[in-house]
C-alpha cells in the first residue's frame, strides 16, 4: 500500500474564541468560534524538566545530576496568517485590543497602540473529524508584516503566549464556527510605503514588527501562568533600499550638534479597492545612523533600522481596516 489516510495539513482547519479571561478556555454554545484560513501553526509547548543541583545526595558517579525538577506549564505558538483583507481584522484585535467601528458599509476599524488592554484567545485545531488539539489563554505577543514586492499572496506572522498547549482530544469545543470567506487576500506585489505623506522610493524589501511586553505571574500553589500584563509596545522597521542619491541615507543624518536624528511618520497601506483596504501608520520612527557598503560589483543597498515613538497627542501605531464587516469584538 504506497499511500494511506493519515491527518493531512491541508484539511486541517483552526477555529478561535475570545476568552472571558485567561484561565477560562473558550466553549461553544456560550461563544461564537470563527474559522480562519493558516499557512502555518507552530506549537511549542513547555513543561520541561529543570536542574535540580541539590548537595550532599550522593551519584551514580561523579558527573550525574540529581533527578529532574519540575517545571510550569507554559507555551508558545506561531501562526502565520493570509494578509486576507476580512479575515485579518481577527488577528488586529488579538494584537490591539478592542476596535473603534464605524460606517454603515462599508464599515472602518480603527486599531490602535493606546489601548491598554488585549484579549485571551482559545484556538482549536481540527486534524480529523475525530481529533483535536489547540492552545488556551492565548495572546499575541507580535505581527510581523512584510515590505516590498514578491510572489504570490502576503503572509503575516504572528507569535503568541499561550497558558497551555492541549493535549489531542476527541470532541470539538467550537460547536458551529462562523465562515467568514477567503476571498480578499492581497498580492504580494499590492502595497505602499510612505514617509511623511510622500511616497518613499527605492525600497526593495524589508517588514515592520508590532510586539507587545507582556508580564507574566503564576499564582501560589498554581502550576500555570495566571496573569499576562501588558506592559508596553514596541515597533520596529528594517528596510533595504536601493542606493540612487542621499535620501535613503539621510533618514539616518544626524545633524551637528544632535544625538539622534528626526522623526518622520512612516505609513504602509494595501488597498485592492475603496472599500477594501488596510493602512498602518507609524508615527515618529527614528532611523539609525546608516552606512552604505559594497557587496558586490552591482547595486549598492541601503539598510534601513528603525524605531517608533510615541507623539504628544497620537498613539505610536494607527491600523484602519476597511471592510464590510460590521465588528470585529
Amino acid at each position: 500500500m504506497t499511500t494511506s489516510n493519515d491527518p493531512r495539513g491541508r484539511l486541517s482547519e483552526l477555529y478561535s474564541g475570545r476568552q472571558t479571561n485567561l484561565m477560562t478556555s473558550a466553549a461553544a454554545p456560550g461563544v461564537t468560534f470563527t474559522r480562519r484560513h493558516f499557512y502555518d501553526w507552530s506549537p511549542s509547548p513547555a513543561s520541561e524538566p529543570q536542574d535540580d543541583d541539590v548537595m550532599g545526595g550522593g551519584f551514580a558517579n561523579s558527573i550525574d545530576a540529581r533527578p529532574a525538577a519540575p517545571d510550569l506549564e507554559r507555551a508558545a505558538l506561531r501562526v502565520v496568517w493570509p494578509l486576507d483583507l476580512v479575515q485579518i481584522g481577527h488577528t488586529l484585535a488579538e494584537f490591539f485590543g478592542a476596535e473603534v467601528a464605524a460606517g454603515a458599509g462599508p464599515y472602518t476599524h480603527t486599531f490602535n497602540s493606546g489601548v491598554a488592554v488585549v484579549p485571551t484567545t482559545t484556538f482549536e485545531r481540527k486534524l480529523t473529524s475525530s481529533q483535536f488539539d489547540g492552545a488556551v489563554g492565548a495572546v499575541c505577543r507580535s505581527l510581523q508584516f512584510p515590505i516590498g514586492a514578491d510572489r504570490g499572496y502576503t503572509r503575516i506572522n504572528a507569535d503568541y503566549f499561550a497558558r497551555e498547549a492541549l493535549e489531542q482530544y476527541g470532541a470539538s469545543i467550537a460547536g458551529t464556527p462562523e465562515l467568514p470567506t477567503l476571498a480578499s487576500r492581497v498580492p504580494r506585489a499590492v502595497g505602499g510605503i510612505k514617509r511623511d505623506g510622500v511616497s518613499l522610493g527605492s525600497i526593495i524589501s524589508g517588514d515592520v514588527t508590532l510586539t507587545n511586553i507582556l508580564g507574566e505571574d503564576n499564582y501560589a500553589g498554581s502550576k500555570f501562568v495566571d496573569d499576562v500584563q501588558l506592559e508596553g509596545r514596541t515597533v520596529a522597521l528594517n528596510l533595504t533600499g536601493r542606493f540612487k542619491g542621499a535620501a535613503l541615507r539621510d533618514l539616518g543624518k544626524i545633524g551637528v550638534g544632535q544625538y539622534l536624528p528626526g522623526t518622520q511618520d512612516i505609513e504602509l497601506s494595501w488597498e485592492l479597492s475603496a472599500n477594501l483596504k488596510l493602512v498602518m501608520t507609524i508615527r515618529n520612527v527614528r532611523f539609525a545612523k546608516v552606512g552604505v557598503g559594497t557587496g558586490g560589483p552591482g547595486r549598492l543597498d541601503v539598510p534601513l533600522r528603525g524605531r517608533a515613538e510615541i507623539g504628544a497627542a497620537d498613539p505610536m501605531v494607527t491600523v484602519v481596516l476597511t471592510n464590510a464587516v460590521a465588528s470585529y469584538q
